[in-house]
């Protein structure tokens, strides 16, 4: 699903545990945005598979302008990827809708990134690294970005406010019918 008019800028992906009193203290571990609608997390920690935990995911963009959102698209499927006994090379998390960002991937090959995880014993963004699948260091969020990145999307949630004044009670109602269309109603009632 890779989408071609998603928004191209430099995100950071955090899993985070909703309970905590801020981003900063709720980030559980790092991921990836590897298509619009599925990240990857590379090296899970253990606590991320803690059922008593409640997930979610925050895409947000490192340059923290008002214009860019801050996303926490729900997540219906979470995944657990290992090889026989050992610990999670990776876990997923499978978004209910598509985030506006594009993906920060580069092309993939499956035998060249196995052999790069072998390689270095299990760590998926290391391998993730050397084969250049990846070229910023989207395993560094930082504290202070999580917490800036917290008080954008507490902005971005509180809705606009605008006053509208007439000279009339007439030109009200007619702001209003060209606003809402109650006037001439679309289809029947």
């Amino acid at each position: 699903m890779c989408i071609e008019t998603a928004i191209r800028a430099d995100i950071r992906v955090s899993i985070q545990d909703r309970a905590a009193p801020d981003r900063a203290a709720g980030h559980v571990a790092a991921g990836v945005l590897v298509d619009g609608d599925l990240v990857l997390v590379p090296d899970p920690p253990e606590r991320l598979f803690d059922p008593a935990l409640d997930l979610e995911v925050l895409i947000f963009p490192t340059d923290l302008a008002e214009r860019l959102p801050v996303e926490t698209p729900p997540v219906w499927k979470w995944g657990r990827f290992a090889v026989g006994d050992r610990a999670p090379l990776a876990a997923t998390a499978k978004l209910g809708r598509t985030s506006v960002y594009s993906a920060q991937i580069g092309r993939a090959d499956a035998s060249a990134l196995a052999a790069a995880i072998e390689a270095t014993d299990g760590g998926c963004w290391a391998a993730l690294k050397e084969q250049r699948i990846i070229t910023a260091e989207l395993w560094a969020v930082e504290p202070d970005l999580l917490i800036r990145a917290g008080e954008l999307e507490r902005a971005q949630r509180e809705p606009r406010r605008a006053d509208h004044r007439f000279e009339s009670v007439g030109a009200l109602t007619d702001g209003l019918c060209i606003l809402f269309c109650f006037c001439e109603p679309h289809g029947p009632r």
